[in-house]
């Protein structure tokens, strides 16, 4: 997967990420690829939505009826995986009985906020909705305001996951600037929600030898065209007896991101990113 891992952490057209992951995932030459699609609600997430149809599903994916190809999609307040889902997806497009070969399951997911730009560089957070001023993620947003629904308490619950107090340290603003935090809380949940999604795939030896690529970013949403940031790209290999997972890409703490640019095409990075790909066993 060299084209998705040579765009990480930099901006691009919304829908070069999916011609990226088309490209790669040809090169695999499995027997059968399906893909998942993990976004929040907003109706500002088509464009995403319609870049991975267009793009990469409807290259590769088998038909479902008529010609139709589709991939799998999440869809809820704020992005959050659902634990099962990934499994649930594998079965569909690589069912138990598929027999010889292997296959491939493409996971993109995804967070999302607003980029206006303007003479010193982009704003992030809020931008004109139909005719009123309105904060893109809202879900996020609403996490970051101390809402007690649902959605909010469990996102709120992934981001103090693992001992570090995330919503302390995006509150904090010696640790991360007031402009940076709308894009900052984004790029950390698509991290986090991988990370769930990843933990999913490695709690059990799929029946069919399969490769997980678990690609997360976070669109742009603007006045006009989106665009997208890849800020990682895990793989999970379950096609040997010696299982492995890598992972090249942003960490979860925002406090040490970095904006390398912050004019498009905007540019992020931190440790994590710089010190390249790593790769480990798994069982």
């Amino acid at each position: 997967m060299d084209r998705i891992a040579q765009l990480l952490g930099r901006e691009v057209d919304v829908d070069t990420v999916g011609r990226a992951l088309y490209a790669d995932a040809g090169e695999v030459q499995a027997s059968i690829v399906g893909g998942v699609l993990i976004t929040c609600s907003d109706e500002s997430e088509r464009q995403v939505r319609d870049a991975f149809q267009r793009n990469f599903a409807e290259h590769l994916l088998p038909s479902l009826k008529f010609g139709e190809r589709s991939f799998f999609r999440l869809a809820n307040l704020g992005g959050r995986y659902e634990t099962g889902a990934v499994e649930i997806a594998r079965q569909h497009y690589s069912p138990d009985d598929a027999g010889s070969g292997f296959g491939l399951l493409v996971v993109k997911v995804n967070s999302h906020v607003c980029a206006e730009h303007d003479g010193d560089g982009y704003r992030f957070g809020w931008m004109k909705r139909y005719d009123t001023d309105s904060v893109y993620c809202g879900a996020l947003h609403a996490m970051l305001d101390g809402s007690d629904l649902p959605f909010a308490t469990e996102l709120a619950a992934t981001f103090r996951a693992g001992g570090l107090d995330r919503l302390e340290l995006l509150a904090d603003e010696a640790r991360v600037a007031p402009e940076h935090r709308s894009l900052f809380v984004a790029v950390t949940n698509s991290a986090l929600q991988a990370r769930r999604t990843v933990a999913d795939i490695e709690a059990t030896r799929p029946a069919q030898p399969t490769l997980f690529v678990v690609v997360h970013g976070v669109a742009l949403n603007k006045k006009q065209k989106d665009a997208d940031i890849v800020c990682g790209v895990h793989r999970i290999d379950w096609r040997t007896d010696e299982p492995t997972r890598s992972y090249h890409g942003l960490g979860d703490d925002p406090s040490r991101y970095r904006i390398r640019s912050a004019h498009a095409p905007l540019t992020i990075e931190d440790d994590t990113l710089d010190s390249g790909p790593t790769t480990i066993r798994l069982e």
